[in-house]
């Protein structure tokens, strides 16, 4: 077998096995990793929310109606890509309403439990946060017999859902998947442009000498 045969067998099996540890590899990690900077990204957002409920309760110093018109108004506003979800206690408190229940068994679960969590739809990313009972709720939300709700137990769900498409339009993703595409384009033909000059310069000529 010829030299220069060899060596584009060698390549070619080189860039092969490199292209194949990609696709295996490289590519289920970096969609991971985009993953999970966008699911980070969701705890952070929800954390930062709460916290401003906490402010939008604590401003209204005891006025029950302030606070109900305010949620209202986040709630109703489609612009904050947060649903709100009732507790049980919400129910008795203020009377059972279908578009404040739990939607799905995923949710109830979150509320019933008082963790959050992710799950994936075919659509979306869902993240459920259960909104628990903070020594400024205790003051308002109390139970027919006088009782507050007790601390830390779920006053509610936040529920938030973005796209599957935020993981693959990422910036991080670009970097880590678009970028690396075009850079192993580069180092290919960077490879090609380097053999070709060594076939025609040096292994044609070995070769036709030796003929």
């Amino acid at each position: 077998m010829k030299i220069s045969t060899k060596i584009w067998i060698l390549v070619t099996l080189v860039l092969s096995l490199a292209a194949l540890a990609i696709k295996l590899y490289f590519l289920p990690a970096a969609e991971r990793f985009s993953r999970l900077t966008v699911e980070e990204q969701m705890v952070r957002d929800m954390e930062s929310f709460e916290k401003i409920l906490g402010v939008v309760v604590t401003a209204a110093k005891g006025d029950k109606e302030y606070v109900r018109r305010a949620f209202s108004a986040i709630h109703a506003d489609k612009s904050i890509p947060i649903e709100f979800r009732r507790s049980e206690f919400l129910h008795r408190q203020f009377g059972r309403r279908k578009d404040k229940e739990p939607k799905n068994e995923f949710e109830a679960l979150v509320l019933s439990s008082g963790n959050p969590q992710f799950r994936t739809t075919d659509k979306f990313i869902e993240y459920a946060y259960p909104l628990k009972a903070q020594g400024v709720c205790m003051g308002c939300h109390v139970d027919t017999a006088g009782k507050s709700i007790p601390f830390g137990s779920p006053v509610g769900l936040a529920v938030r859902r973005v796209p599957l498409t935020a993981v693959t339009d990422s910036r991080i993703a670009y970097f880590t998947l678009d970028l690396f595409w075009e850079n192993f384009g580069l180092v290919l033909v960077s490879v090609l442009l380097v053999l070709l000059p060594i076939f025609l310069w040096i292994l044609r000529p070995i070769r036709l000498m030796a003929e």
